[in-house]
């Protein structure tokens, strides 16, 4: 790792940085005076210029938000770069060598070494992009290319390159500017099983890949689909893992794309370097793609530093599921919001962009799901519901995706998404959710048959107290909403609580659809009599329901204690005997009066 940056080299970076032309790449600015120049800030969104630069004195200052600093700061706040990042990508622009103190002959050696990789590979792309454009031997990648929609211009701009099929063609031709140790070490040659060197890519369309700073540090290469070799050989082959090429931590078009994944807050995610190109030719800026290998931490980590939202897209709907598992594992940990986009089948982004238009991507983007939604509806699509068995076996299958979700907020929506997929009570996955049962799927299949028994019974009683005041007024008031464990039953019980019962009071004044609902209570049948003795019954079994859900919560908690060590634990435990008697007694006075399962 390199050292300190020396002061007077920060000084010369600082000192031959022009700020205004700097901030004019990002933004449009005008002179206000005579030192003086005004824009909107890219920092917050703003309609009056708030945003001042000071060019002889090199600071700028938004007098909305209160940004402000040199160009270094500018830098790292409009492309979220660290600071060493910021002075070295202006140094380069300056023209600048930069020098470190405190850097050990060992660390000196291992710098130069790096330089050597990275002027490797940037030689190697030059030779391979002349090809592509110039050579003969580039013809056939230059039809595939147009028969792909990128065109010349775009091939310019990413420096796509191809590299003939003979085994020499990098070997002989940089051999007087780097040792074969060199080219191996960079990953441009590679040893052939008699000991041989020979180059690596060889008669593929070539990938440029960079670093956030702009450097060259490898290659993805695509074999053309008319080579021979095209059956037997994977289509891409990737850079192997240097000391400068770690694909766990690059991703494709990212130093290009950052900018504009800043200023939008979302990044398009696909899986191919012509995706990437095609997508940026159509206006889409955005667009990164992980190298050779699947979207991992690193990835996220890397672009949650730029963007807020994170398009995920995969030309099949396999793909989008091996891409959202690895996703799931990681993605709370980091401030960035996923979404899965699935393309029309046999499409890919740049085929889909192509025919259709950026508009049309943007559109599907719009309306792609979220990752964990787009999990549970894959898993649940994936069974057959049309018996409980089947529902159940759903519930088990997506329960673990819910469960294993930090926020309770999100648990309870998700988990009533489940259970409207599914078409089970909200009752049934909040109780497997409660008492953990994912990955135990003959206790979920027991959690869903027992919910839709609590839902049964649960809108039993509210058509009984819908039925006339009069039951209204015996059942009301022993009643709360924590009998009902169905959000739409709390808030229909919520409504009969407030109109005291009157039915016709209430679905004068509610809102349509829970005039609706009310009015379906007070017209479905009964699934018993309209007694009170009825109705004595079904308070009952709502009332066990409760005190069940109360026992098993104190015993949750019990479980976690300590008898000796915590001092509530004698209270609680306390609770638990003086509960389970109460339930007991309810089951005595029950006998013979509550109604059988509906």
């Amino acid at each position: 790792m390199a050292g300190r940056i020396r002061d007077d080299d920060l000084a010369a970076v600082r000192e031959r940085t022009d700020i205004a032309k700097l901030v004019s790449q990002y933004l449009t600015l005008r002179k206000s005076g005579h030192d003086s120049m005004v824009g909107l800030c890219p920092f917050h969104t703003e309609k009056t210029p708030s945003f001042s630069i000071s060019p002889s004195k090199g600071v700028y200052y938004c007098f909305g938000c209160g940004a402000g600093g040199d160009a270094v700061r500018f830098l790292q706040q409009v492309e979220n770069l660290t600071f060493v990042e910021a002075v070295e990508r202006l140094a380069k622009e300056a023209g600048i060598t930069l020098r470190y103190e405190g850097d050990s002959a060992e660390a000196r050696r291992a710098s130069s070494r790096r330089q050597s990789l990275h002027r490797a590979n940037e030689r190697a792309a030059e030779l391979y992009h002349r090809t592509l454009l110039e050579g003969r031997e580039g013809a056939d990648a230059r039809v595939y290319l147009e028969s792909r929609g990128i065109d010349p211009e775009t091939a310019k701009a990413f420096s796509v390159g191809y590299a003939p099929g003979y085994p020499d063609f990098l070997l002989r031709r940089l051999s007087t500017e780097f040792s074969t140790e060199v080219l191996l070490e960079a990953g441009l040659a590679t040893r052939d099983v008699e000991g041989g060197v020979r180059d690596r890519f060889r008669g593929r369309i070539t990938f440029p890949v960079h670093d956030l700073g702009g450097k060259n540090v490898g290659f993805g290469a695509r074999i053309l689909p008319n080579d021979p070799r095209a059956g037997e050989q994977a289509k891409y082959l990737n850079t192997a893992e240097t000391p400068i090429y770690r694909k766990n931590e690059l991703l494709y078009n990212l130093n290009r794309a950052r900018g504009a994944i800043t200023k939008n807050a979302e990044a398009y995610v696909v899986e191919g370097y012509t995706d990437v190109i095609g997508l940026t030719q159509a206006g889409i800026a955005s667009a990164v793609a992980t190298c050779g290998t699947a979207l991992g931490e690193e990835h996220f980590r890397l672009l949650s530093r730029f963007a807020q939202r994170l398009v995920l897209s995969f030309d099949s709907d396999e793909a989008g599921a091996r891409a959202a598992e690895r996703a799931y594992a990681f993605h709370e940990r980091y401030p960035v919001r996923p979404v899965v986009l699935i393309l029309p089948e046999g499409q890919d982004p740049a085929d889909f962009v192509r025919a259709h238009g950026a508009d049309a991507v943007g559109e599907l983007a719009a309306g792609a799901k979220p990752l964990v939604e787009y999990m549970i509806r894959r898993t649940v699509g994936r069974r057959d519901l049309s018996n409980v068995e089947g529902q159940s076996a759903a519930v088990a299958a997506a329960l673990p995706i819910v469960q294993g979700l930090s926020d309770q907020v999100r648990r309870e929506e998700y988990a009533h998404l489940l259970a409207e997929l599914v078409g089970v009570s909200d009752n049934a996955v909040l109780a497997a959710l409660d008492r953990n049962l994912a990955g135990r799927p003959s206790e979920v299949v027991k959690a869903v048959k027992r919910g839709s028994v609590h839902e049964k019974v649960e809108r039993e009683m509210l058509k009984l107290l819908a039925r006339d005041e009069t039951m209204f007024k015996a059942f009301g008031s022993r009643l709360s909403e924590e009998h009902f464990r169905s959000a739409d039953h709390r808030h229909l019980y919520a409504a009969l609580r407030k109109g005291k019962g009157d039915v016709a009071r209430i679905v004068a004044e509610a809102h349509e659809r829970v005039a609706g609902q009310v009015s379906a209570l007070a017209l479905e049948p009964l699934d018993g009599d309209a007694t009170e003795e009825y109705a004595e019954g079904v308070w009952a079994r709502l009332e066990e329901f409760l005190l069940k859900r109360r026992s098993q919560e104190l015993r949750d908690r019990l479980q976690k204690l300590n008898p000796i060590a915590d001092t509530e634990y004698d209270g609680l435990f306390q609770q638990l005997i003086s509960l389970d008697g109460e339930l007991r007694r309810l089951r005595d006075r029950g006998e013979g009066v509550a109604p059988a399962t509906p």
